[in-house]
């Protein structure tokens, strides 16, 4: 449940707001109201010691917090949350774990898991915690514990360690709470630790989970050997599931045994053909043994179909005398005038302390966003008494008009006055902000930004998508160390990945809105991501295949056009383009690259 706002309330407060609110809500009785804030807070720092001290007396005080955090259809992730703190706080840990596992599971990324530091502290006996509670928590935080760091993952990880021993110490005879034990004592590389607990679990119950967690216990002491014969043991437990045998092949390719790695992933192929993993280490096992022209062929002809497999590019790529893809591997920087203008600028690193004007004349109208990261650049220097000025001159607007849009619902970012553009939209939100400078701050790879926008994004709502818009021309502050265009390119390509994981519709329409908006940078971030998202689907190639050729219609006859490469490019990307126009394609683009 979205919670009502009252008059004078931002749509979408900052954290710092949140707690505003919370705190007159409070004060005016609306119970529900506040804890819905406080929880929005919360939700964006688990550990705030400020948040938390006033919601810790107010529980102590006694009064029955649960009402005002109800269990209702579709509710607000972030209460949930609250509402398993307010147990802890009270005690009833079972409650507490059961809830919260199931809030961690949904937002791995919220790190809630801080939380159980202190609870454990307050954990005298376990009598009340069901075995079953505590197996389907610590199961399920699995993937929100690998994504802490440093001193708060060693802390959380001691907590459960500590949880899961008096659990194991109550429940002597089941199996899967020395087994969790044992998988916690390996993140902490306590290998003694872990094969103690990994040997009762084994000898409780001889399954494939337990003749895994052997197996991984041998390979963390360096023992190849007995770590693959628990492997093997695990595949006759369990002959159906293939994770074992991928795992026995990794084991072996890691140490050079590739005829024995490659019986592995077979055995994997054979229960899941066309497996992602195994055929790319298939493919190159085959090739680690005979090294000849026909395998090197299989392998290239793999990697061309299937570039955004990651197993492929970490084993195959290296193989192949392959350059790294564009919009794929990495971005292009810009090339319009005024980014080489802008260049010239930077590395001659003159003293704009004092003021002066950069002049500059271009014969057509360039995208807003290079003019924006001029803008970036110059604004570093608005601090002193007289900053720096832009003198621009445009000569020219190509046809069609790069200012309007060729669609009813094309996005409309900037505002014109003659040829300068303005913002059109207000500042982003700090929560949407904060995302797309995250994703912007990581090294480039499409699949990865892909996946890593699909855990971010798992804290926003589709309700952010207009600051997602926002924050095209309105970028976070950049580090000194990169540049204003790179940085606002890299800010826009984030943002867009974003939108497209809060699009329930695909081809995603704010990515289709862009495309049929006004002319600028964006427009290259969202023909990647459709193609992307397109790729292996015969319908959804076609949808996109028909919005590329309508792009293709809005290259100017004269001037500079921004988005040509990255449209070839992305076109490329698709699996079921007619043989002709990938004929085309592939020469257009290579006309593009001999012209740079």
């Amino acid at each position: 449940m979205e919670h009502a706002h009252t008059e004078g309330e931002h749509r979408f407060p900052s954290p710092e707001q949140d707690f505003e609110i919370y705190k007159a809500a409070r004060s005016e009785g609306d119970f529900q109201h506040a804890l819905y804030h406080l929880a929005c807070a919360l939700s964006t720092d688990p550990a705030n010691a400020e948040w938390l001290q006033p919601l810790n007396e107010w529980i102590d005080a006694g009064e029955d917090l649960l009402p005002f955090v109800p269990v209702e259809d579709n509710n607000y992730f972030a209460v949930l949350a609250v509402r398993a703190y307010i147990y802890a706080r009270v005690n009833s840990f079972n409650e507490a774990f059961g809830l919260l596992g199931q809030v961690i599971k949904v937002k791995p990324e919220v790190p809630y898991l801080v939380w159980v530091c202190e609870w454990e502290t307050r954990i005298a006996g376990v009598d009340h915690i069901e075995a079953d509670t505590i197996i389907g928590f610590v199961s399920g935080v699995m993937r929100s514990l690998d994504l802490l760091e440093g001193n708060v993952r060693h802390k959380v990880l001691a907590a459960l360690v500590s949880v899961l021993r008096k659990m194991c110490q109550a429940h002597p005879k089941t199996y899967m709470l020395f087994w969790l034990l044992s998988s916690m004592h390996r993140r902490q590389e306590d290998v003694l630790a872990a094969f103690a607990a990994a040997k009762t679990a084994y000898k409780l119950n001889k399954c494939w989970n337990t003749a895994i967690g052997m197996a991984l216990c041998f390979k963390a002491q360096g023992n190849i050997r007995k770590a693959a014969s628990f492997y093997k043991k695990a595949g006759r437990l369990d002959p159906g599931k293939e994770a074992g045998y991928l795992d026995l092949g990794d084991l072996y390719l890691e140490n050079g045994l590739y005829k024995k790695a490659l019986k592995a992933y077979n055995k994997a192929a054979d229960i899941q053909p066309d497996h992602e993993w195994a055929i790319p280490s298939i493919l190159y096992c085959e090739y680690m043994i005979k090294k000849d022209a026909e395998r090197l062929g299989k392998i290239e002809a793999y990697y061309k179909a299937n570039t955004v497999n990651g197993r492929a590019r970490e084993l195959l790529k290296p193989l192949l005398s392959i350059a790294e893809l564009p919009f794929v591997d990495y971005i292009p920087e810009p090339q319009e005038a005024t980014i080489n203008v802008l260049r010239q600028v930077a590395e001659q690193n003159p003293d704009l302390e004092s003021g002066g004007t950069i002049s500059l004349t271009i014969n057509h109208l360039e995208a807003p966003s290079a003019i924006r990261a001029m803008e970036l650049y110059l604004n570093k220097f608005g601090r002193s008494a007289n900053p720096p000025k832009l003198n621009l001159t445009i000569d020219n607007v190509s046809e069609p008009d790069p200012r309007q849009p060729i669609a009813e619902k094309g996005a409309m970012l900037w505002s014109y006055e003659g040829f300068m553009a303005q913002p059109a939209m207000p500042m982003p939100s700090g929560q949407v902000a904060d995302a797309v400078r995250r994703l912007a701050m990581t090294p480039y790879q499409i699949e990865d930004w892909y996946r890593t926008a699909g855990e971010l994004a798992q804290s926003l709502t589709p309700a952010h998508l207009p600051d997602l818009f926002a924050v095209l021309t309105h970028p976070p502050e950049p580090s000194e160390s990169v540049s204003s265009w790179r940085w606002l390119q890299r800010i826009q390509y984030a943002a867009v990945f974003l939108m497209a994981q809060l699009s329930p519709s695909k081809p995603s329409e704010p990515l289709l809105s862009l495309c049929y908006g006004q002319s600028d940078w964006p427009v290259n971030a969202a023909v990647a991501v459709l193609a992307y998202e397109a790729q292996g689907d015969p319908e959804l190639e076609k949808a996109v295949s028909e919005l590329f050729f309508r792009l293709m219609e809005r290259i100017p006859q004269e001037g500079y056009c921004f988005f040509t490469y990255a449209l070839v490019c992305s076109w490329l990307q698709l699996s079921f383009i007619d043989e002709k126009l990938r004929e085309q394609l592939e020469q257009w683009k290579n006309d593009l690259e001999q012209r740079e």
